[in-house]
């Protein structure tokens, strides 16, 4: 779906350094959220097209994942619930792996 504008909606998520250069190596194929009201206000019920996954707070070299959102799942993680979402490379659009690098699409 998309807002008003046409334009695609966007979930933001923020990650540290090695869970970036996880995403990049194949290893980590879903991002958990904790269950918390902070993230349902974010994830439930929001028709997102897109998750932008970033490297850091900052400016626009930052390495970053721009894929296809395909939902949820609420699961148990690390004993407490969280909202498990897919980010597996087949989702993937564009991407950058390092500051200041080449962007990359598919």
């Amino acid at each position: 779906m998309s807002d008003n504008a046409g334009s695609p909606t966007t979930l933001y998520l923020i990650v540290y350094k090695d869970i970036m250069n996880s995403i990049f190596r194949g290893d980590k194929v879903i991002e958990y959220r904790e269950c918390t009201e902070y993230w349902e206000k974010r994830i439930v019920d929001k028709p997102y097209d897109l998750i932008r996954i970033t490297n850091g707070y900052g400016n626009d070299t930052r390495p970053y994942i721009v894929m296809e959102y395909k939902g949820y799942e609420k699961v148990q993680y690390n004993g407490k619930p969280h909202y498990a979402i897919p980010i597996t490379r087949d989702l993937w659009c564009e991407w950058r792996q390092q500051i200041g690098g080449k962007i990359q699409q598919c």
